[in-house]
């Protein structure tokens, strides 16, 4: 199975690559390459596997 076949895998792999930038000491609030990857890396994440909208988090009984 490719990463073209599994939008959730390729996203997880992005999400890492984010990650493993930032704890190498990438400057998260410079205008670097690297942050830059890191922005278009999460983006990317987002768009192939976006976060669940969570509820209201009410438990409503019947």
């Amino acid at each position: 199975m490719t990463y073209a076949d599994n939008p959730v895998r390729l996203a997880k792999l992005l999400r890492n690559l984010a990650q493993a930038l930032q704890d190498s000491g990438v400057d998260p609030s410079g205008t670097s390459d690297a942050r830059n990857l890191i922005d278009d890396a999460q983006r990317a994440a987002r768009e192939l596997d976006p976060p669940r909208p969570r509820g209201s988090g009410k438990l409503t009984a019947i």
